[in-house]
């Protein structure tokens, strides 16, 4: 369960782990309440979609859909319900009791958004997952100390890239260079500070072309920014793209100016198609980025830093090949797709035996005779 399928790297990395659980020969079924362009993706990998409602649901608890979760999992006769974000894991959470089913979650983020009934709301039903998978050692630290759960029901499931890296599309030759961000355009990803980067940078550099791949709240207040810092035609907002990996396998610089994150997938995708990345220190990103020796890492919020770091990796072409054969190369020591794939199953499995709260009058140790799907 993911609260849409829209283009995002949480939703990406949820398509892709569908996709190879049924390659394993799971029986796997994607519950959303939005469709997206990941739908025939999956179709083609044999998972099924199935939309639940007419609109999306985001950053609420909605008693609604965990009823329609917990009537999709008593049909299905599923073994797991796996909730990703926000609304699906609160509403996975509610539905796990209803349908008797262990839930497990994996948190993506650091929530930062969340206020103080957020948080209060969300204490309570992290108790009735079996197991909350974080995605980062932070986030881990966050769900242990802030939310509550206990240290037992926490591990640290890593994202990966599932699929080789895409070929470059056609707008790569816009422009000798091209840096970029891609990601949504919300507060938390600071891509206000990567167009107060470009603006130092555009009399210096004038052949780099500096783009922008996303959507969200901000679009038109990032607009009206790069108007007041007289970006002109030197920057270029691209909107969504359905084609994620491939916009930043265009790129010959991804920045990734983040004031808060998990693990991102954009920095994998990156590193996957050999593009060099200047990243903030957030979340997971130095371990992904070899704490710097895979990637420039400089402190988020830092105009100076950014700025600086962009003008040596734009002044050095050498040095921007270096860091993208380099980062190819660490990449192979993270998390790969077999290496998650095979610890959300363990985790699975893990669920089955150990299905939530001790104190829940429907908890199951273990299975209670029906026949069920691998779901």
């Amino acid at each position: 369960m993911v609260d849409d399928l829209r283009i995002g790297g949480a939703q990406r990395q949820v398509a892709g782990l569908a996709g190879a659980l049924a390659a394993c020969g799971h029986t796997v079924v994607l519950a959303c309440t939005e469709d997206g362009p990941a739908g025939a993706e999956l179709a083609a990998a044999g998972v099924s979609v199935v939309v639940l409602g007419r609109r999306r649901v985001a950053r609420l608890v909605s008693p609604m859909l965990a009823l329609r979760i917990a009537r999709l999992a008593r049909v299905g006769r599923f073994d797991v319900v796996h909730a990703h974000v926000h609304a699906a894991t609160m509403a996975a959470a509610l539905a796990g009791r209803l349908a008797r089913v262990p839930v497990v979650v994996t948190e993506h983020s650091m929530a930062s958004w969340r206020g103080p009934l957020a948080r209060a709301y969300s204490r309570p039903l992290y108790r009735r997952c079996a197991l909350i998978l974080a995605v980062s050692e932070q986030i881990a630290d966050r769900l242990r100390r802030v939310d509550g759960v206990p240290a037992a029901r926490v591990r640290v499931v890593g994202t990966a890239v599932f699929g080789g890296p895409p070929a470059a599309p056609a707008y790569r030759r816009d422009a000798p260079v091209t840096v970029g961000v891609v990601g949504r355009l919300e507060p938390e990803k600071g891509v206000e500070f990567f167009l107060r980067a470009a603006a130092r940078l555009v009399d210096r550099h004038p052949g780099v072309a500096f783009t922008v791949v996303g959507d969200g709240r901000l679009r038109e207040d990032l607009h009206a920014l790069a108007r007041h810092l007289r970006l002109g035609d030197r920057v270029r907002f691209r909107g969504m793209r359905t084609d994620g990996p491939a916009a930043v396998a265009a790129l010959d610089i991804l920045c990734v100016p983040s004031l808060t994150e998990g693990a991102p997938l954009v920095v994998l995708e990156a590193m996957a198609a050999g593009v060099p990345v200047i990243a903030t220190t957030v979340g997971a990103i130095p371990h992904q980025l070899g704490l710097g020796h895979a990637g420039v890492l400089v402190e988020p919020a830092d105009v100076t830093a950014l700025t600086r770091a962009l003008d040596s990796l734009l002044t050095h072409p050498r040095e921007r090949r270096r860091l993208g054969r380099t980062g190819r190369r660490h990449l192979t020591g993270l998390a790969n797709a077999n290496t998650v794939t095979d610890a959300v199953c363990t985790a699975y499995r893990d669920a089955l035996h150990h299905p939530g709260d001790p104190s829940d009058p429907n908890r199951r140790d273990g299975h209670d005779g029906h026949d069920s799907h691998d779901g």
